[in-house]
């Protein structure tokens, strides 16, 4: 029996709604069978399909992630550290598509399911276009779109070493610094197609599969903003029209 596809988003209460945007475009655009919300409240506030379940792991975060961490003042929230714990948060999982809320997908991204991760962490695009690697990880990964290998993470005990990083260095993209450290720059990343991840980052492509919004503070309102058509479009569409787009693959 095959093994069942996984997708999971995380955020805090600001992200719900265009979580829900995104998670409709992927299940428009794939065969996944689950999507996964780790969010801060019981329930989320929005009519979701029986193949979406969520958990509240607030708590969670803040037990792992104290205050008296060197990240604890950074913009970036305990909901975003807390995507090193999947190994852990989603014990039964062997292998899991993360997307960020400001994603679209625009196309068939089954083939994310089917990238050979045999000893490996994960699988995310390499920032060519951004020039940031910190930490000399010699090839700095975009993890706003990630493929997680949890069954290896688990193996290698991961989850301690990220978690150790982000609680004793203070870094500016915090969990993906980590996993560049802890994963990519020790060999354990690999390099997805950039039409999965089309950013500025990692560049842009003539057949996109995923649009990430990534760096753009007013991605929802912008009326200029590249590829705004992806959004409108996402955003527009019903849980209907993504389930009859689904079965029809």
């Amino acid at each position: 029996m095959a093994e069942l596809k996984h997708a999971v988003y995380s955020g805090t209460r600001n992200l719900y709604e265009p979580m829900m945007w995104s998670a409709k475009s992927l299940y428009a655009n794939s065969s996944v069978d689950r999507i996964h919300f780790l969010i801060e409240d019981d329930e989320f506030p929005f009519e979701m399909p029986s193949f979406c379940d969520f958990m509240n792991v607030k708590e969670y975060a803040e037990q792992t992630f104290p205050n008296t961490g060197p990240n604890a003042k950074s913009h970036f929230t305990k909901m975003a550290m807390v995507r090193i714990c999947y190994p852990n948060l989603l014990n039964d999982i062997n292998k899991v598509l993360q997307l960020d809320a400001d994603t679209v997908v625009v196309d068939n991204v089954d083939g994310l399911w089917d990238i050979d991760l045999d000893g490996k962490w994960f699988a995310a695009c390499h920032e060519a276009l951004s020039g940031y690697d910190p930490y000399f990880s010699g090839h700095y990964h975009n993890v706003g779109v990630c493929m997680f290998n949890l069954a290896q993470m688990r193996e290698d005990r991961a989850q301690a070493q990220l978690v150790q990083f982000i609680n004793t260095r203070r870094s500016v993209c915090i969990e993906q610094d980590a996993l560049n450290v802890c994963g990519a720059k020790g060999g354990k990343a690999v390099d997805m197609p950039v039409r999965y991840n089309e950013n500025r980052a990692c560049g842009y492509t003539d057949e996109p599969a995923i649009v990430h919004f990534v760096g753009y503070m007013d991605w929802q309102t912008n009326p200029n903003l590249p590829r705004r058509e992806y959004l409108k479009r996402s955003k527009g569409m019903t849980w209907d029209e993504a389930i009859a787009a689904h079965r029809g693959r």
